[in-house]
């Protein structure tokens, strides 16, 4: 079998799943547009934006993490020629089968969580501390400025690290200005290199998530396969996801996780991973692309 998977990034479940594939015996090949018929036999969209549309003759499975749900890309597809469409968030699932419905397409829909391999993260047994990590864009989606209240909360000496590229100067600006006023330490570290966040995180002594709207976030995943405690933001979805007592839906919520009587257990964290996360959802979603002939609705 001939797989061809499109995405225009270098996301980090993409070494995943050629390594899950060609273990099958299969080719596996990566494009940033799109492939013509006979190259493949299957087509994975890793993305449902729109971008690319279903590739005749091949099984055409796509992916939708969270921004095509918002951005008209499940209006831009052929679904008629699609065969499975995998999610990796509950609430965007019900919120698309209704768009199905609505639409009479009949198309299979599967929710399977992100997958990270969790031995190639360092894990230890780690404790409260003053340092907050984030790994994302710069980027009103990610509500940094709940960041800063949530640090305004906190003892003087915490301090927030955010490493991922600047895609709004206007917020990085924000963000430092504020941090002035309110005399807090904020680190922007621009992008960093996914081989390099390992290191990174070892830094950290939380994972923060402050989004108003998330997927399945892999930076909270492999933090906790690291050990590090992660503190949530409620968005849509996150309950089905991360335990009740790793999220929050206020200020004195958020703030209470960091408190040093408050829970810390680096090994449930790295076990939640194993649960949840492991490289068993790559395997699930390799299942489906390989069997998809069973499972398409008529």
């Amino acid at each position: 079998m001939k797989v061809a998977l499109l995405t225009p990034w270098d996301n980090a479940w993409v070494p995943y799943f050629a390594h899950a594939f060609r273990n099958r015996g299969c080719k596996f090949t990566t494009s940033a547009t799109t492939v013509n018929a006979g190259e493949a036999d299957i087509v994975l969209h890793g993305w449902a934006a729109g971008h690319t549309q279903p590739v005749e003759g091949a099984r055409n499975i796509f992916f939708l993490r969270r921004y095509e749900l918002f951005d008209g890309g499940l209006g831009r597809i052929d679904w008629s020629k699609a065969d499975a469409l995998i999610l990796v968030n509950s609430w965007i699932r019900e919120r698309v089968q209704e768009y199905f419905a609505f639409k009479k397409i009949r198309v299979p829909t599967h929710l399977i969580y992100n997958g990270t391999d969790a031995e190639s993260w360092t894990f230890k047994r780690r404790a409260h501390g003053s340092r907050i990590g984030m790994a994302c864009h710069v980027h009103p989606k990610k509500n940094l400025p709940l960041a800063l209240q949530i640090l305004a909360r906190l003892p003087e000496d915490y301090t927030l690290h955010i490493a991922g590229e600047v895609q709004d100067p206007c917020m990085a600006e924000y963000l430092n200005h504020l941090a002035r006023r309110m005399r807090r330490k904020v680190y922007i570290y621009g992008h960093v290199q996914h081989d390099q966040l390992d290191v990174w995180w070892e830094q950290m002594n939380y994972c923060l998530s402050t989004s108003i709207s998330e997927g399945n976030p892999n930076n909270v995943i492999e933090a906790m396969a690291k050990g590090i405690k992660p503190v949530i933001h409620d968005w849509p979805g996150a309950d089905d996801q991360f335990e009740a007592v790793n999220r929050f839906v206020d200020l004195s919520q958020a703030a209470a996780q960091f408190d040093p009587v408050s829970r810390y257990d680096s090994s449930f964290y790295r076990a939640q991973v194993g649960e949840k996360f492991s490289l068993k959802n790559i395997e699930r979603a390799v299942d489906i692309a390989l069997n998809v002939g069973e499972v398409r609705c008529t």
